[in-house]
């Protein structure tokens, strides 16, 4: 009853046209008056999840993304990309998604991800003919790599809970990261070739093609700082999130790009789009926290596993569950709750602890793209301005393929395994 109260208000709220951060408080209220819990508790949680060390990547990562928005560090790798997929379809979308990637090893954040790549890539999207609701789609979805490409907060959180490795985790999810970027740019050819995009007519000789590449070298060199920053041991993300800032503004400063107007422009949007990513994430917080005292997803994952009869209905039947979860509620409290109670059933039908943790990660990272919830496409319509609908529609077959993607590494363990055994040891 009570899982129906909540779910069912806020589906109600949705369809009477209500802002989703406030259906979903909406849905909190209702559970905590009819439970006589103090109302308190919405802005003590709220103002928690807000106070947090690693959130703060979110907006100096988004500045960062917004500061290469007004210098030509973004135009750089677009040119550098351009000259290497040039005469094939689709060449800005794998710019855009390939940019996601890089972009995800930086913040290891989707939300920080689609804010960043969302006001670069927009724009190209749209001007070499991309429709808006699938430029938009496209963002989420590149956003969704970032809880998968290390670092990831995820795998952090998951490691302590579980007791794994989380060097091995991180490790492991450079599989299923290099796998979903892959798959994401073919659905982009796809519908490239579907929509019969010109070809570009340009021609980039060898010489070219290395000048562009000189260029680029310094938008290159952000992602190796902040990453050897990070695997060195020398400075946490939050930390590599103020270095970019920090490199971004040297270099539109000493290239004399960065004026006084565009700083202050980049900050007023930064403040913006954070602040809208923010509060969702605090809406988000109150709703995981009744769903932790409610205990709903662990009694639904209990139930469901009492009946289990093999490995591989275990495995489609998690992440059927994960998948659904992971667009309901925040990936750490699904951790959190879930972890302890599903993962050891797979273990004792003789899976693999790290493939089980990765691929848990992972296909909750799905649900950021996946409607009605997915905080990766709230994220897109802020950003892009693109309207929800038009983005859910937009994102639907990057969504389609990340699945299939997921579903490959939950039945090909070699995927997640392979490199850990490599460079670790198995």
């Amino acid at each position: 009853m009570v899982g129906l109260m909540i779910f069912g208000t806020l589906l109600v709220a949705m369809l009477l046209g209500f802002p989703v951060c406030f259906a979903i408080l909406m849905a909190c209220f209702a559970y905590l008056l009819s439970a006589h819990v103090p109302l308190t508790i919405v802005p003590q949680t709220m103002v928690a999840g807000m106070n947090s060390f690693v959130l703060l990547a979110i907006p100096l990562f988004t500045m960062t993304g917004y500061l290469m928005e007004q210098t030509s560090l973004s135009q750089r790798l677009v040119d550098f990309v351009e000259s290497l997929f040039a005469r094939s379809r689709g060449s800005m979308g794998v710019v855009t998604i390939v940019t996601c990637a890089i972009f995800a090893a930086l913040t290891g954040s989707g939300p920080a991800t689609v804010a960043a790549i969302g006001a670069i890539m927009m724009p190209a999207l749209t001007k070499a003919g991309y429709p808006r609701e699938t430029s938009a789609g496209m963002i989420a979805a590149g956003g969704a790599l970032g809880p998968i490409i290390p670092p990831s907060a995820n795998m952090v959180v998951y490691g302590a809970t579980m007791g794994l490795s989380v060097s091995k985790m991180f490790i492991g999810g450079v599989g299923p990261g290099i796998l979903m970027t892959v798959c994401l740019c073919l659905v982009n050819v796809g519908i490239a070739a579907k929509r019969s995009f010109a070809k570009s007519d340009a021609r980039f000789p060898a010489k070219v093609v290395l000048r562009r590449t000189l260029r680029a070298i310094p938008t290159l060199l952000l992602p190796v700082i902040i990453l050897g920053g990070i695997y060195g041991g020398l400075v946490t993300p939050t930390e590599a999130a103020v270095l970019s800032v920090i490199y971004a503004t040297a270099y539109g400063l000493i290239t004399r790009e960065l004026r006084i107007k565009a700083l202050f422009t980049a900050m007023r949007k930064t403040v913006l789009t954070s602040a809208v990513v923010t509060f969702i994430i605090a809406a988000a917080k109150v709703f995981g926290w009744i769903l932790s005292k409610t205990r709903l997803p662990a009694i639904l994952g209990a139930a469901i596993m009492a009946v289990i009869p093999n490995k591989w209905v275990y495995l489609a039947v998690l992440m059927l569950i994960l998948f659904i979860v992971g667009c309901l509620m925040d990936t750490i409290p699904s951790i959190l709750i879930l972890a302890p109670i599903l993962v050891p059933v797979g273990i004792d039908f003789g899976l693999d602890p790290l493939h089980l943790g990765v691929l848990f990660c992972i296909t909750l990272t799905v649900g950021f793209i996946t409607p009605p919830f997915g905080i990766n496409l709230f994220t897109a319509v802020s950003t892009t301005g693109v309207p929800y609908g038009q983005v859910v529609k937009g994102v639907i077959p990057f969504m389609i393929i990340m699945l299939v993607c997921a579903l490959i590494c939950a039945f090909i363990p070699q995927i997640i395994t392979f490199l850990p055994g490599l460079m670790l040891g198995a």
